[in-house]
């Protein structure tokens, strides 16, 4: 059998380089050779404890088609015929179909309670762990995430073919896009409704200028929000937010959570945000979210997915039923937050490209993990 490279997580802040076997295509799956990888922020939570056992990291996931199963139907979630060489991205999860939750709601992320996630460990994200080799035995790990040079996809994964003209370091920005439409997606209420926060007069707060944040303040923008402020610390992401069009960037360094809410409230003459996003990973960030918002405001937390041990204190009184505050968890993603997202990728008028930071080679996993520690806004691993 042929073998191939890959970047494995076998220890708490520790990536070996390892030979992998390469598998041929289940039947109705498909071989992928990874041309990008964007190191997510989960990934350097994930590597800072130590894996039920070794796997390959990586969700953010972009490549060539290289073989199909015999049984694959070629074509992607829209329909689009595929063709060996063809370049696609993921949806990583894969639903099992069976459980309550695909009944009930379809194939999203979190609703699966028996789910394969591609380059994610499942009991970071509520799923049962991953289940060490039986004595005696050492299966190894196999590959199913974008820190290897290839993918083997299983069936019935969604995918979309990648425009032709789609560098792929765009391409890999599909993921955390799709968590940005489904963010904004949350908020939307029928017309004229008393909570209805998407409107040309209104003003949206996001708190966290990573890749998820600039995606929503860009989502936002496109549906029609009329005024946008941001908070961030690192030059990079602060420059980033001005190049895509934030109309009010906050210096979190310069600026403590007081200052910002004045800002805010002087920008919206006294009454507070109509909508605020926290999309950090600290959970402190949720509370100034709340403190952000007008009453009959929405806010909703998407930063802090994987738990951390922190808690914020909320007073339900207070800060929620009597400011009528709509507050909404997400983590939910349907495939359809993916077809959005490519279809807003494929837009020539949206500066993506503004948050590509750099890029590293596949053998440069470790690297491109510390650069994302520093003032930068993505990192793709890429083929070259």
């Amino acid at each position: 059998m042929e073998s191939t490279g890959a970047q494995v997580w076998t220890g708490r802040n520790q990536l070996e380089a390892m030979s992998l076997p390469l598998p041929q295509p289940a039947p109705a799956g498909l071989l992928l050779q990874v041309t990008a990888n964007g190191i997510c922020g989960t990934d350097v939570h994930f590597l800072n404890r130590a894996p039920t056992a070794p796997l390959v990291l990586g969700h953010e996931i972009v490549g060539r088609i290289i073989a199909f199963g015999p049984a694959h139907e070629r074509h992607d979630a829209d329909g689009i015929p595929l063709a060996e060489g063809d370049r696609v991205a993921l949806f990583p999860w894969l639903p099992c179909g069976r459980c309550w939750g695909c009944r009930r709601f379809g194939p999203g992320a979190t609703t699966c309670t028996d789910a394969f996630v591609y380059g994610i460990p499942p009991e970071a994200i509520g799923l049962p762990p991953l289940a060490p080799a039986p004595a005696g035995s050492d299966p190894g790990p196999t590959l199913t995430g974008g820190f290897g040079r290839h993918v083997d996809v299983r069936p019935g994964t969604y995918l979309w073919r990648v425009p032709e003209d789609m560098p792929d370091t765009v391409a890999s920005l599909l993921d955390p896009l799709a968590v940005a439409v489904r963010t904004v997606d949350v908020t939307r209420t029928p017309t004229g409704t008393w909570d209805e926060v998407l409107t040309p007069d209104s003003t949206a707060v996001v708190l966290g200028l990573g890749a998820v944040g600039l995606l929503t303040a860009i989502v936002l923008r496109q549906t029609g929000v009329g005024t946008i402020i941001a908070s961030g610390s690192r030059p990079a992401r602060l420059a980033a937010a001005r190049a895509v069009g934030i109309d009010v960037v906050l210096d979190t360094h310069a600026q403590d959570a007081a200052d910002r809410r004045r800002a805010v409230l002087d920008l919206t003459r006294g009454r507070g945000a109509d909508l605020a996003v926290d999309a950090t990973n600290s959970a402190a960030a949720l509370a100034e979210a709340m403190a952000l918002v007008r009453r009959l405001g929405t806010v909703v937390e998407v930063g802090n997915i994987v738990p951390d041990g922190t808690t914020v204190q909320v007073d339900p009184a207070s800060d929620v039923c009597q400011r009528n505050l709509r507050l909404l968890g997400m983590s939910f993603n349907p495939p359809r937050s993916y077809a959005e997202g490519m279809a807003l990728l494929a837009r020539h008028d949206l500066p993506f490209d503004r948050l590509i930071s750099g890029t590293r080679p596949f053998d440069e996993a470790d690297a491109a993990l510390r650069d994302l520690t520093g003032d930068v806004v993505k990192i793709v691993l890429t083929g070259s």
